[in-house]
C-alpha cells in the first residue's frame, strides 16, 4: 500500500509510520520549511505487526526531483528527531 500526504506536520507523518505494515510506503509532498521536499518513506519488509520487531523505516528525501538525503534504517521511535533534521534542511547527505 502507498499512502500520500500533502503538507503534513511531523506528528502526522510519525503517526502514519507507526501504522504502516511491512512493505508499505508513504509519499510526503510539500515537506520542509520551504515546502519543496518530497519524502519517500518505506517500512522494513521484515516488520512484524504483532511483536513490533524490525519497526524500521527508511526515508529518502528529494528536492526538485533530485535525491538530497537518505536516512538508512531508522527505528520508528527515533523519527521525531530525524524528521526535524530533514524539515530544517540540516546535514543532508546521500549515503
Amino acid at each position: 500500500m502507498v499512502y500520500q500526504l500533502e503538507s503534513p506536520d511531523i506528528n502526522t507523518v510519525i503517526n502514519y509510520c507507526k501504522d504502516l505494515c511491512a512493505n508499505d510506503k508513504i509519499e510526503v509532498y510539500d515537506f520542509g520549511g520551504k515546502k519543496d521536499l518530497v519524502l519517500h518513506i518505506y517500512k522494513d519488509e521484515d516488520f512484524d505487526q504483532k511483536t513490533k520487531a524490525y519497526n524500521l523505516v527508511t526515508i529518502s528525501t528529494f528536492r526538485n526531483g533530485k535525491a538530497v538525503d537518505d536516512t538508512g534504517d531508522i527505528h520508528v521511535s527515533e523519527l521525531d528527531a530525524e524528521l526535524e533534521r530533514i524539515n530544517s534542511y540540516e546535514d543532508f547527505g546521500i549515503l
